[in-house]
């Protein structure tokens, strides 16, 4: 490559751009691009796409490490630390080298996805990252406005089945919370302790509604924390239009 003039953020940013266009061709693909974060910092990254599926934007940042030796945890952590800085953008790092096992570990636990030349991914692979993010919110997410329960499994990973209520009416109900409190509350009083609460912001609630649109499913709307003598809570059926007419910003 070196040979050819051709640097390694370039043919990286050469494969995507192949990738991505082939699928869609309104994507947005960058090299070399410098972004203000929340501290007022600027951070350039070696690649950068965007692109909108689903009325959501999907923001991708590519760090390409072209080293002779394997990358270490310091280097993925100061990619980590610019990605942090940014709102709803997604980290990876492509190394021609390879990685050491502590930046791997580090990886893992973080959010920042280790590729090397091998295994770049394949545009269906990248949206299907992003939707995981969109669809599972983290716990720091917070609710715009609603808070949900949604289940864990035996690691503590949320697997994205929302708890859900029975109703003659409709296949299920999703209860929908005003207050992460109340919410908690909720989840503490149920015999089930396979749930956890998370926030929903609007690109997560426009998923779930589209999601939900088609089909046998409603929702309940519960403002206030269960009642502390009996548990029983004060709640109101809503459908997905009155949804989506009185909570979805567009």
């Amino acid at each position: 490559m070196v040979n050819k003039g051709i640097t390694f953020e370039t043919f990286v940013h050469e494969v995507y751009s192949a990738i991505l266009r082939l699928e869609d061709k309104t994507v947005l693909i960058s090299k070399n691009v410098t972004i203000l974060g929340k501290t007022g910092a600027s951070h350039q990254f070696d690649v950068y796409y965007e692109f909108t599926k689903a009325n959501v934007k999907h923001r991708v940042a590519i760090e390409c490490k072209n080293h002779s030796r394997p990358i270490d945890k310091g280097k993925v952590g100061e990619f980590k630390s610019k990605i942090l800085d940014i709102d709803n953008l997604m980290g990876i790092m492509v190394s021609a080298s390879g990685y050491q096992s502590g930046a791997s570990t580090y990886a893992n636990g973080t959010g920042i996805i280790l590729m090397t030349l091998d295994d770049l991914p394949t545009f269906t692979q990248v949206v299907a990252m992003q939707f995981k993010r969109a669809l599972l919110p983290e716990p720091s997410v917070i609710g715009q406005p609603f808070w949900a329960l949604m289940e864990v499994d035996k690691t503590g990973e949320i697997t994205g089945t929302y708890h859900s209520v029975n109703d003659d009416r409709v296949k299920m109900r999703i209860p929908l919370f005003y207050s992460k409190n109340h919410a908690e509350q909720y989840c503490e009083a149920m015999p089930s302790k396979d749930f956890t609460v998370r926030g929903l912001n609007q690109d997560q609630l426009k998923i779930l509604l589209s999601i939900t649109k088609h089909q046998d499913v409603g929702f309940i709307l519960i403002p206030f924390a269960p009642n502390q003598e009996n548990g029983q809570v004060l709640s109101y059926i809503l459908n997905h239009d009155e949804l989506m007419e009185e909570y979805v910003i567009e």
